[in-house]
């Protein structure tokens, strides 16, 4: 059974901000680079804000998808944020297809 994962969120759990980035970078760099790699990574709330312009994770985003990964990022997110023009890397996802994701057969990991 494949993964799912869930962003949430452009940071790593809470507390320090700055600390909270770079262990999202981090994640993002070697979730890229995993040798089993998730079905899909979904992006919701501001966790929409790592697949637009300026993000320092896009290069690891890019190689998922390159690696057959679908990141979906949550369209109503990038509306509400004002972020649709700057969307770099993944596909607009919607909220039935997230829904029939979470209820599908592959495990799903949040990181909120």
């Amino acid at each position: 059974m494949a993964k799912r994962v869930l962003i949430t969120t452009d940071r790593l759990g809470r507390g320090d901000e700055e600390l909270g980035r770079l262990l999202m970078r981090n994640f993002c760099y070697s979730l890229a680079r995993a040798e089993e790699r998730p079905a899909a990574v979904m992006l919701m709330n501001g966790g929409v804000r790592l697949a637009c312009t300026g993000s320092e994770v896009l290069d690891d985003l890019g190689l998922l998808v390159e690696n057959g990964v679908a990141v979906k990022v949550c369209g109503t997110c990038l509306d509400y944020l004002e972020l649709t023009d700057s969307l770099a890397v993944g596909e607009v996802g919607t909220m039935p297809g997230a829904v029939e994701a979470l209820l599908g057969a592959d495990g799903i990991v949040t990181i909120a």
